[in-house]
């Protein structure tokens, strides 16, 4: 019985508190809590510059790749965001970002790979006729 008067008393205590907060327009963190709640749900894009902007700032760690990657996931998503409108717009958005962002990446390391090649044979060719050159000269000199 006791137990019960108490549980009514912080009750209507808690009633009270909340009513009179209601006409001081101060709103009860419940009603706080569901707007934030509501906001972050239809703010789908938010969420995709937040993480945008953290992959930006992390990227002083990361190596060229993850750094291609993480932009162009970034980039997606807020893509995503804005032709979707909503989260799973955002996420698939990441998604192929991201995979655009490795293939560019993949296809920049060929491409400085293939240039590297290049100059090495061109390297190649001049040691081999500068050692024939100087073949050449020894057996003329003899």
């Amino acid at each position: 019985m006791v137990a019960v008067t108490i549980h009514y008393a912080r009750l209507a205590r808690s009633e009270i508190f909340n009513h009179c907060r209601h006409e001081r327009g101060i709103p009860d963190m419940q009603t706080k809590v569901q707007a934030t709640l509501s906001r972050v749900r239809s703010t789908p894009l938010a969420i995709a510059v937040v993480t945008s902007l953290s992959l930006t700032l992390g990227a002083c760690t990361m190596n060229e790749t993850q750094q291609r990657v993480g932009s162009g996931a970034a980039l997606g998503a807020i893509g995503g965001a804005i032709i979707g409108g909503d989260t799973e717009g955002a996420l698939i958005g990441a998604a192929v970002g991201g995979a655009g962002g490795y293939m560019v990446d993949q296809h920049s390391k060929r491409g400085d790979a293939e240039a590297e090649t290049a100059r090495l044979r061109a390297e190649n060719e001049r040691l081999r006729l500068e050692a024939e050159n100087q073949r050449l000269r020894q057996e003329t000199g003899q």
